[in-house]
């Protein structure tokens, strides 16, 4: 299936912008994560998005949220600082 993500990650630059990948039926958000972080070899990097808040569409999900075709996540990055 193919999912796309938008990513808003302004502290993490290799995190930005749209992209569009192909994943396996029943992937989870982490899953898909993982699998964008291989393709475009960033996997080091995959750490520093534990603190992420994520939407499918317009919609809170979780890590652990199983994923649809089509399905737009929204990854956005917690940031600290007062």
């Amino acid at each position: 299936m193919r999912v796309r993500f938008r990513f808003l990650c302004v502290d993490l630059p290799n995190y930005s912008g749209n992209e569009e990948i192909d994943i396996a039926d029943g992937a989870t958000v982490e899953q898909a994560l993982r699998e964008h972080a291989r393709l475009n070899g960033m996997g080091a990097s995959l750490a520093k998005l534990s603190e992420t808040m994520f939407l499918i569409g317009k919609k809170p999900a979780k890590a652990d949220t199983v994923l649809q075709d089509k399905d737009e996540v929204t990854v956005m990055r917690i940031l600290h600082g007062g």
